[in-house]
């Protein structure tokens, strides 16, 4: 068996490549709530001169349809003179606190609260380490950052709370996954928040930072690695073939099945000649670098079978 070289450079070129500054999506089109869901008939949010505006008090939260798992998640927030909202994070709509955690959006309150509760920080679980201007009818701007295990939180551009989950306790029992929300209106009658330039980049599109996810040591957050794998199909099927490669048991196996995966969805009569095409050629690059004896003969059995089907 031959011994590699390469694939850690490789691997790590891949994954200097997923971090172009140009991966970030709107989350609002300033026009009406599409891709949003607001359970509960009380609907604490309304679209208004392009901004998401929460006036109703204790009206319903609102949260993306879509869910994600690691991310970086950028917006504007405005709060009235005793605003109370907050983000919510890798939730489930119907339990948003029990499945996930909050960031807390606080204008100042009399008496202050701890810095538990305070803006910024990881509401209950992660208190602000550097304490953020809470002053109102200001519009700042707030990144959140999901990155597996590690959460941080900006405001104006400074880090104010950064945290490694696993040293939280609590929070191991919370989702590694889920829909991303706003917190209604929680201050009273007459008081609002108002959120615009909503902008996500969602991780675990990118293929670069999916593969890093194989050698994670917590076994969750591999298998949502690989589930994004297989979601992301013939780009990952370089970079699989590489980590099969690797001295990295757990990512070697979990490669070896992803692209078994891969290749079985580009089978199916769904799948367009031009894609499996893509699938084809992806894998014949694979098999023409200097991999190990038994990780070119199993790619070369994937391509046997896929190309029965081309």
């Amino acid at each position: 068996m031959r011994k590699l070289t390469f694939p850690v450079i490789m691997v790590t070129a891949v994954l200097m490549a997923a971090c172009s500054p140009d991966n970030f999506v709107s989350l609002f089109n300033g026009r009406d709530l599409y891709h949003w869901m607001m359970p509960g008939e009380n609907k604490g949010f309304r679209v208004k001169d392009g901004n998401l505006y929460t006036e109703v008090f204790d009206g319903s939260n609102i949260f993306t349809v879509d869910e994600y798992g690691n991310f970086i998640l950028r917006f504007e927030y405005y709060l009235s003179g005793t605003g109370n909202s907050g983000v919510l994070l890798r939730c489930r709509p119907d339990n948003p606190w029990g499945t996930g955690v909050e960031v807390q959006l606080l204008a100042p309150w009399d008496p202050p609260s701890d810095d538990l509760h305070r803006t910024g920080s990881v509401y209950g679980y992660i208190a602000v380490k550097n304490r953020p201007d809470e002053t109102p009818e200001v519009w700042r701007s707030m990144e959140i950052k999901y990155d597996r295990k590690l959460i941080s939180v900006s405001i104006d551009g400074q880090i104010v709370t950064r945290a490694d989950i696993d040293t939280v306790p609590g929070m191991d029992n919370k989702l590694l996954k889920g829909a991303i929300g706003f917190q209604s209106n929680h201050s009273g009658p007459g008081e609002y928040a108002i959120f615009r330039n909503i902008v996500i980049r969602d991780l675990d599109r990118e293929p670069g930072y999916v593969a890093g996810g194989f050698n994670h040591h917590d076994e969750g957050m591999r298998n949502l690695a690989h589930a994004a794998a297989v979601s992301i199909g013939t780009p990952m099927i370089e970079p699989l073939a590489v980590l099969m490669a690797g001295d990295s048991l757990p990512a070697s196996e979990g490669a070896r099945q992803v692209l078994a995966c891969i290749v079985s969805d580009h089978s199916s009569t769904g799948t367009s000649g031009a894609e499996k095409r893509l699938a084809v050629r992806a894998l014949k690059r694979s098999i023409r670098n200097d991999h190990s004896v038994a990780v070119t003969a199993y790619l070369k059995e994937l391509l046997a079978s896929l190309q029965q089907d081309v």
